[in-house]
């Protein structure tokens, strides 16, 4: 079955692959892909569209992929952020089959269960049912899914040596880094006790926030393949006519949204990492409701810091910040070309606060942002690529909600309502603590390094070798101009 479904995969993307290769190499020559957006664009539809018929495997690779600016170049990128769980459900004789194993009998368990699923993804779907009274919401994974899966990613291995002939060493590295995390997340979602643990953990961590809330798990009656939860009816986040027909503050959800995914990621241990519209639903009260959570991010704490730096940077506009937390983090290279990213982290801060910026202008500096970052690729930390696909799908959202939505106003705020403030000075006083040591540590080396020198020189005399003063005393006063430097920098 391997070598059939190897063939199917390869002879169905094929096509795709040969426009991409080319596209790419567009792209590395440092082409104007203006004039090639539209159909480039339509090379990637066509890309995302095969991915979509391959099955899950392919459609969550292609979600992590629609981040990853150093695999795909931006009109690719264009398109596969759109890449969504749309896939009809399986047929309930599956669904009733892996209940009955799992629970010992789907009308032992339940009082009742609708038959017919209120939403189907790739990897599992869910059905009303009536528990013990209690009216709940049953995940269950899709029958056989883990063997397909499993398929796939044999494949996936099988045809990456293959890509390596074509594509350079640094492209192959990219794109195993993304293959890697693929590997981790769609294991991590198909398995929901390691999710049921995820939603008790979050809803432990969020639990004095009286405006969000996440269902309670049933535990007993569930397993590796089925959670049973509390049902909490609430509005789509994106039913924008309906929020309005209850009266309910956009403007305000919109800035909860953001507070609360920002304090996730800064101050908790976890995050939700899937904040797609299906998974967030506004009560008649304003309340948030969370649902799904198989796919959760963490940060350490040093990156967590790290990104309060780069936030701060973000609010007070300064630039150059913005581009050294950016490199602490690894999103950027050290040597990436600083006037093209300052210009274009000022042109996106002065368009968000409502100056006019000329289309033209943006597109000139995104396809000048673009081609560099996508000819000396960079690796995204794997630790932030869950986190930037959040960012993506919450700015939407939020977009939705309120189209004047501005984050970078709300960071302020956010920053003194949580006390982030005081962590962010912490963080900042360690920092400098750390240089300031290390240039110390620089300048006592400094003695030294000028008896070595001495002592290299005298040898060199003993020899018969004459001292060239003008050189040592050049080389002298480079040395103490850097630790010069050092200590006042």
């Amino acid at each position: 079955m391997t070598l059939k479904r190897i063939l199917k995969i390869f002879f169905t993307l094929l096509p795709s692959f040969i426009y991409y290769y080319f596209d790419r190499r567009k792209a590395l020559k440092s082409e104007d892909l203006r004039n090639n957006y539209n159909l480039m664009r339509e090379h990637a539809k066509k890309m995302v569209d095969k991915f979509m018929k391959l099955g899950p495997a392919f459609i969550k690779l292609g979600q992590l992929l629609s981040v990853r600016s150093d695999v795909l170049p931006q009109p690719y990128m264009d398109e596969f952020v759109r890449l969504q769980d749309q896939v009809p459900p399986a047929k309930f004789e599956g669904i009733k089959k892996i209940i009955d194993e799992d629970l010992g009998g789907i009308n032992k368990v339940f009082d009742e269960f609708n038959p017919i699923p209120i939403s189907a993804a790739s990897l599992g779907q869910v059905h009303e049912a009536k528990y013990k009274g209690r009216g709940v919401v049953v995940k269950i994974i899709r029958p056989d899914i883990s063997k397909v899966i499993d398929e796939d990613v044999v494949v996936i291995k099988k045809l990456l040596p293959w890509m390596s002939i074509f594509m350079g060493r640094a492209f192959i590295n990219s794109f195993m880094t993304a293959v890697d995390q693929f590997y981790e997340t769609v294991y991590e979602e198909m398995d929901y006790a390691k999710e049921a643990n995820n939603m008790k953990r979050l809803k432990s961590l969020l639990s004095s926030y009286n405006n969000v809330i996440v269902p309670d798990i049933f535990p007993e009656v569930s397993s590796r393949r089925i959670i049973v939860m509390e049902r909490i009816d609430g509005i789509k986040v994106t039913d924008v006519k309906k929020l309005d027909e209850l009266k309910i503050n956009r403007v305000k959800i919109a800035s909860t949204l953001s507070k609360l995914y920002l304090v996730m990621v800064l101050k908790m241990e976890m995050f939700h990492a899937d904040p797609h519209p299906g998974n967030i639903s506004i009560l008649n009260d304003g309340k948030i409701a969370l649902y799904d959570f198989g796919m959760v991010g963490s940060l350490p704490k040093d990156m967590r810091d790290k990104m309060m730096w780069l936030y701060m940077s973000l609010a007070t506009r300064n630039t150059e910040e913005i581009i050294d937390a950016l490199i602490d983090l690894g999103v950027l290279d050290p040597f990436v070309n600083r006037y093209i990213i300052a210009n274009g982290i000022d042109m996106a801060l002065n368009e968000m606060e409502g100056f006019k910026v000329s289309e033209s202008d943006v597109r000139m500096l995104m396809y000048a942002a673009n081609r560099v970052i996508y000819r000396f690729p960079f690796r995204i930390p794997k630790q932030l690529v869950l986190y930037l696909r959040m960012g993506l799908m919450l700015d939407s959202v939020c977009r939705i909600l309120d189209p004047k939505f501005n984050f970078i106003q709300t960071l302020p705020s956010i920053f003194e309502q949580e006390g982030l403030y005081k962590d962010y000075y912490i963080f900042r006083v360690k920092q400098l603590a750390g240089r300031i040591t290390k240039y110390l540590d620089s300048a006592m080396r400094l003695p030294a390094l000028m008896q070595e020198f001495y002592q290299i020189e005298i040898e060199k005399e003993k020899k018969g070798n004459p001292i060239s003063w003008g050189v040592a005393g050049i080389v002298l006063g480079f040395i103490l101009a850097v630790a010069i430097l050092f200590l006042i920098h």
